[in-house]
């Protein structure tokens, strides 16, 4: 006598039971917090962070010609790969003791628009990535000069990062004013 065949729909229905009675539950899912990304540099001593899409390139301090007639912030142009790069001291614009200029001196290109300029800092100290719950409210006395650039800061472990926003910086008249 021979064996009855099952239906091949009752087969799937039976192999689909089986399947949901092993099957093991989907992993949990998890929230995941947007990071705020910058750049982390120092500048006058202070510690700064500029949003990643600010910056455009990190440079070695590269060779400069001067300018003639220009403020003392002014440093000179740069030729990168064909391209004249005005370079601007950051603490000398802000009012403070010129740049002394070292292996960890830095220049930060920034694209704003038709603008397109280098900034003299300390040292860049890389790509800093914060939670949200790390923006605080409370930023230390700065001086009055640096202020009006700074939209915040971050703690993080011990450390104050001033948000230094350079859309601000490039939008201020008093940094169109080169000549002397």
């Amino acid at each position: 006598m021979a064996k009855k065949q099952k239906d091949p729909i009752d087969l799937l229905l039976e192999l689909e039971a089986r399947s949901k009675k092993n099957a093991r539950g989907l992993p949990q899912q998890t929230v995941q917090t947007t990071l705020w990304n910058g750049i982390a540099f120092r500048a006058g001593g202070i510690s700064m962070v500029a949003p990643l899409n600010h910056v455009n390139e990190i440079l070695h301090y590269p060779k400069l010609t001067l300018v003639p007639g220009t403020l003392p912030w002014v440093k000179g142009l740069a030729n990168i790969r064909g391209t004249l790069l005005p370079v601007v001291d950051l603490q000398v614009f802000l009012g403070m003791a010129p740049i002394q200029i070292n292996p960890q001196s830095r220049i930060l290109v920034i694209d704003q628009g038709e603008l397109v300029v280098g900034l003299l800092v300390d040292e860049v100290l890389g790509l800093r990535h914060f939670e949200p719950e790390q923006r605080v409210t409370r930023i230390r006395k700065l001086d009055p000069a640096v202020k009006p650039y700074i939209r915040g800061a971050f703690q993080q472990d011990d450390q104050v990062w001033h948000l230094f926003d350079m859309t601000v910086l490039t939008q201020d008249p008093q940094f169109y004013k080169v000549a002397v």
